[in-house]
């Protein structure tokens, strides 16, 4: 019998994450939503020249890159604005482009285990604050934005 050795740790919590832009970490984070890796599936029929029976013939395509929607109290720090007005006040993505990572975490946090997932060549791609009111009763404002990147990849 094969000797197997088994990695145990405990399970990732859905409420122990961070976002990370350009190794700055996001505070008052509320949700992440959109993380995704996966690739284009081509398929290609192709008749097989002894059965000549029909089968799929599926290969991998070009890789696609999410959208990922970020949502967290506003707060002072000039962060995420300074990151958005790069792109729309100067009206250059190039240069609003950063690296940004959403690291997932064990109940352990930082001393347990991790998986980060990069998101290379980030930049928002839209921005939008919740409803205002004077008669809120916890008057909290909320900012969601959305970010793009040119490749995601989950860091080793």
């Amino acid at each position: 019998m094969a000797d197997t050795k088994t990695q145990t740790g405990g399970a990732f919590a859905a409420n122990r994450f961070t976002f990370q832009l350009e190794g700055l970490q996001l505070e008052q984070l509320k949700s992440v939503s959109g993380v995704e890796i996966g690739v284009e599936v081509r398929q290609a029929p192709a008749v097989d020249a002894k059965t000549g029976l029909w089968s799929m013939h599926k290969t991998a395509g070009t890789p696609k890159t999410p959208s990922i929607r970020i949502t967290r109290s506003m707060e002072k720090s000039p962060t995420v604005t300074d990151w958005i007005k790069k792109v729309y006040g100067q009206g250059n993505v190039s240069d609003g482009k950063k690296q940004a990572s959403i690291v997932f975490m064990t109940d352990e946090g930082d001393k347990g285990q991790k998986i980060t997932v990069n998101l290379i060549n980030a930049w928002v791609s839209s921005w939008s604050a919740s409803d205002l009111s004077s008669d809120s009763a916890n008057g909290v404002v909320e900012e969601t934005f959305v970010v793009e990147c040119d490749r995601i990849e989950m860091a080793a």
